[in-house]
């Protein structure tokens, strides 16, 4: 894959890649929204390093208590604005007390009369849901997501590492054929396929084949119901209406060796029960058999007119670009 490739899931353009290649790399990191650190984690005044794929950034929380992205490189000699320290509502770096705003400008420099006329890059920032997010981009394409309800009942996952590309990991509730060879389910309806420009979405009905996974789901008498949907090219949200009514957000951070940081949330509408406690065991198991195939996949695109959901994700994962 080219260094200079215009892309993240595949090596062509945007226009002409209807499956992308095998190789990958942590380097091209596709326009989205990444979870980066708790926010309990950044209190006021502080500033704490951070990494999406290759690039380091700069995470802070000036004295009003907005949190802030920065590119990490200072623009003066490369220092790591990661060891600076808040001044006000900017970050000052450690090597020459250069300040740079919210906004990525210098606004104010020790011995110049006026601020030299450099800037870092600035990125849009989310809190939500106990976490701080960042688009890696000038501005959000597309917003985060939303649950439905007012206030649900939100729970987050200890963040786990899959030796697999995120774009692998987050497509795979796309993958139609997998639910029945690998977890057992036989679909009942024929799925319902929808693209827009920044998400894929299938609607899914089936059954599990085994008696004992019927008991353990709550479908021995009721179908799962659900819809699953890729947000750009590191979200992904599963919105289930029966046996139970739930919803979960997967996200897919690259690290700097090609595997996925992942992160994921799950929503509740009422207070904790023995349903959520089987809900969560159940997603878990599926997630725990599809992360052994992941992590030992040597992908290689073939894909088939079955694949119609996966070629779509690949195609609008290709036309966000990459920074």
């Amino acid at each position: 894959m080219s260094a200079t490739a215009p892309v993240a899931f595949g090596s062509g353009t945007a226009a002409a890649t209807s499956a992308p290649p095998a190789v990958f790399a942590s380097r091209l990191v596709s326009r989205s929204w990444f979870p980066l650190l708790r926010s309990r984690r950044l209190s006021r005044g502080r500033v704490r390093g951070a990494a999406l794929g290759g690039r380091r950034l700069a995470v802070f929380r000036d004295s009003t208590g907005a949190a802030h992205v920065l590119d990490a490189r200072c623009p003066h000699l490369g220092a790591d604005l990661a060891l600076g320290a808040v001044d006000g509502v900017g970050l000052r770096c450690a090597f020459h007390g250069w300040r740079f705003g919210g906004d990525g400008r210098c606004d104010d420099a020790s011995g110049h009369a006026c601020a030299p006329s450099r800037r870092t890059r600035s990125y849009p920032v989310v809190e939500r849901w106990g976490f701080i997010w960042m688009f890696n981009g000038p501005d959000a394409l597309f917003p985060l997501p939303r649950p439905r309800g007012e206030r649900p009942w939100t729970v987050a996952l200890p963040p786990r590492r899959i030796r697999c590309h995120p774009h692998l990991v987050l497509a795979n509730g796309l993958d139609l054929a997998h639910y029945g060879s690998l977890h057992g389910i036989r679909l009942t309806a024929a799925p319902r396929l929808t693209i827009d420009a920044h998400t894929v979405s299938v609607s899914l009905e089936g059954r599990p084949r085994s008696a004992a996974w019927r008991l353990l789901s709550g479908t021995v008498r009721r179908s799962i119901v659900a819809r699953f949907t890729t947000i750009g090219g590191s979200l992904a949200w599963a919105a289930i209406d029966s046996p139970i009514r739930f919803e979960v957000l997967f996200t897919g951070r690259p690290a700097a060796d090609d595997a996925c940081l992942t992160q994921t949330i799950f929503f509740f509408p009422s207070p904790p029960g023995p349903a959520w406690g089987r809900a969560v065991g159940v997603m878990l198991s599926l997630l725990h058999d599809d992360r052994r195939v992941l992590e030992s996949l040597d992908f290689h695109p073939a894909f088939t007119d079955a694949d119609a959901a996966l070629g779509a994700y690949a195609r609008m994962v290709n036309a966000l670009g990459a920074w």
